[in-house]
């Protein structure tokens, strides 16, 4: 028989919740199918249903054996590999700075610092990702996305750790990239609107113009 609950622990507190049979079975496909633990699934949808609404500028991602959602990954290094994420991630945007950090010999743990020029809903990121509903933490108007197995296996801290250590002025290990991507709604300049071969099919004398002068 299906149990009848699942128990979420954090570093603080540990919470009990009751689902109904079917529900169970339902969060359990689901895991089994993310590759995400019972209780990690449990926090991450409540999580995204508080927040599935909201629209950031800054976003901080954590991507868990990021080889994982690649073809054939054992052919990129990880110079290679922070690429296509920075790509995936930072181009068809509103224009974004991303700066990223992946030393699987530290720990194979890929993580993204995205600001972008305006708002993007969440929606748009999880579309981005596979439409899969990431742990979240918001502070400081920044919201962190995790993409992770079990956020409750203490793995969470050391990962919340190296974030912190990549957005500090720290010594470069060589496995630090970062770009810009150009907004692909931006307007071009005004003179891609008005060109001097535009104007050599009017004739100056079709036009009057206004003379400064008052006539006496």
């Amino acid at each position: 028989m299906p149990e009848q609950g699942a128990v979420l622990e954090g570093d603080t507190m540990s919470v009990k919740m009751e689902f109904p049979d079917e529900y169970i079975e339902i969060l359990k496909s689901y895991a089994e199918q993310n590759d995400v633990t019972v209780q990690t699934a449990i926090a991450d949808t409540l999580e995204f249903l508080e927040l599935k609404n909201e629209s950031f500028t800054h976003y901080r991602i954590a991507v868990e054996n990021p080889g994982n959602y690649l073809h054939d990954p054992e052919e990129l290094n990880a110079k290679a590999m922070r690429q296509i994420y920075m790509d995936l991630f930072g181009e068809d945007s509103v224009g974004d700075t991303i700066h990223c950090y992946y030393n699987p010999d530290r720990l194979n743990v890929l993580l993204m610092d995205i600001v972008f020029d305006d708002s993007v809903p969440l929606w748009t990121l999880i579309e981005t990702f596979h439409n899969k509903i990431p742990g979240m933490e918001f502070s400081q108007d920044i919201l962190s996305l995790f993409y992770v197995h079990d956020r409750f296996d203490g793995g969470h801290d050391k990962i919340a750790e190296l974030m912190d250590w990549m957005n500090s002025d720290h010594e470069d290990d060589g496995f630090e990239t970062a770009g810009y991507y150009e907004s692909i709604y931006e307007e071009p300049d005004d003179e891609e609107f008005f060109d001097d071969e535009d104007f050599d099919d009017y004739d100056d004398e079709d036009y009057e113009f206004e003379d400064d002068e008052t006539e006496e």
